[in-house]
């Protein structure tokens, strides 16, 4: 199984990732080439499928679980509006091609839109793992016995009725928190390289966005910013896990300047946020933290673009070099990715490095991206309505439970929204300087985090003119 890991790992690196070098490029050809959406549900399932073949195996006999038992009303953090499922149960639970889930094979066949399982059951047979599906929790005593396993991977949530059909066996039951967590958190090379299409796609959209396409300064204002980007993911058929919040930074020259028709006040912590509109004018820093949602994966982009000054041809050398700084400082950061170490382990290095000079103030931040994954019940109800996230977190900022932890290790072949945040001192933008952190997507591999579709390397900005 370590080799066919290994395989896997290589392939992720050969068909997915980028070097923490590679050079942004903004030809758009990713935007250009939308999925239809029977297309998308199709290529979700096989991600699945091809994970039940060598994630499933690997991370039961990681983990040293000789059975797993998945109930589908175990989560309730993650109840979802059609049905109780939790992302467990919905990423195992048999289904077509298609996503529609196939029938419990206990159901009585005449019975139209009959019921899909409630309980699943996965067992380790040594050379492959068995799919059963309980009838009833009686079944489930009687199955156990079969096979006498000798460690049961069960939920903790309202257990009493599945610790008493095991029996004998509940004593050899441990929690499947983190058998779970691993499933879920580790990708199989396609997706990683599907995932490297998904965030092109993300960075094709906001390279429009912030060009003279989009915006004419001294007219387009942020909010103007913000419509667009919501309608032209609903022209390109791109379903969204949050709105797009472009904000402004300015100078403090020309936030003197524009007082009359910018409020100061919009500025008094260096940049806007959601709900305020001021007009984007020229010398301004347009930034954007916004996602892209398709094919089941969810991307967290920051980046930044500057509005040229009458008379300037490029993007002041101070502010080329800021972003510079923070491509350096990011890239230290990622450094810290080094595996069996826990969210808050990587923090902690993180936190002890010292920045460069001109750098104020960086920190570090990730957390596993939000995925979601499209089924269907034969009578036509749809799972799944939102995204779950699973994974090690660097801290805060998502409901806490045990599905997404800063004590969750780092494995391979796992994938982040990395976003440190960097504030840069440059002069004539006040003493908070100026926030240039950018978020993107990365993959950790045996080579180290590596970046699926870097943005704005180097110190290239956005441009507009």
């Amino acid at each position: 199984m370590k080799q066919a890991m290994t395989l896997i790992t290589a392939l992720v690196v050969l068909l997915a990732c980028t070097s923490l070098q590679t050079p942004q490029v903004l030809a758009q050809d990713d935007a250009q080439k939308m999925i239809p959406m029977r297309e998308r549900v199709q290529i979700m399932q096989r991600f699945w499928e091809q994970k039940k073949e060598t994630v499933l195996p690997m991370v039961m006999r990681e983990q040293e679980i000789d059975m797993w038992i998945v109930r589908n009303d175990e989560q309730p953090e993650y109840r979802q509006a059609s049905f109780k499922e939790g992302p467990f149960y919905t990423s195992l639970v048999p289904a077509n091609f298609e996503g529609m889930v196939f029938s419990s094979r206990h159901a009585d066949p005449l019975v139209r839109g009959a019921a899909v399982p409630s309980l699943l059951m996965f067992y380790d047979t040594g050379e492959k793992i068995e799919y059963l599906e309980p009838r009833d929790f009686a079944h489930i005593t009687t199955l156990v016995r079969e096979r006498d396993p000798q460690i049961i991977a069960i939920g903790q949530t309202n257990n009493e009725e599945m610790l008493a059909a095991l029996a004998e066996y509940s004593s050899r039951t441990v929690d499947s928190w983190t058998l779970g967590v691993r499933w879920l958190s580790t990708m199989v090379p396609e997706q990683i390289s599907i995932y490297r299409y998904v965030q092109g796609v993300a960075n094709d959209i906001i390279a429009e966005g912030f060009s003279n396409r989009v915006i004419v300064p001294d007219v387009t204002t942020v909010e103007d910013l913000n419509w667009w980007f919501r309608h032209k993911l609903w022209e390109l058929g791109i379903e969204k896990e949050n709105q797009p919040g472009p904000m402004i930074q300015r100078k403090l020259a020309n936030v003197e300047k524009y007082k009359d028709e910018d409020s100061p006040e919009f500025f008094r912590y260096g940049q806007t946020i959601n709900g305020m509109n001021p007009t984007i004018r020229r010398g301004d820093i347009i930034s954007i933290d916004t996602d892209v949602m398709l094919l089941g994966l969810v991307t967290d982009s920051h980046q930044h673009a500057y509005v040229l000054e009458e008379g300037e041809t490029d993007v002041p050398e101070a502010l080329k070099e800021a972003l510079r700084k923070v491509n350096r400082m990011q890239d230290r950061f990622a450094q810290e990715f080094q595996y069996g170490r826990t969210g808050r382990e990587i923090v902690e290095a993180a936190d002890k490095l010292v920045p460069e000079e001109g750098i104020i103030h960086s920190e570090i931040a990730f957390h596993p991206p939000p995925m979601y994954l499209r089924r269907y019940s034969v009578n036509g109800l749809m799972f799944s309505h939102g995204t779950y996230v699973t994974g090690m977190i660097s801290g805060g900022g998502y409901k806490r439970h045990k599905i997404v932890k800063n004590e969750h290790r780092l494995h391979y072949n796992t994938l982040y929204a990395f976003e440190p945040h960097t504030w840069v001192a440059v002069p004539g933008w006040g003493e908070g300087g100026v926030e240039l952190g950018i978020g993107q997507i990365a993959v950790y591999t045996e080579k180290g985090l590596r970046y699926l579709d870097r943005p704005q390397a180097g110190g290239q900005w956005h441009v507009v003119r």
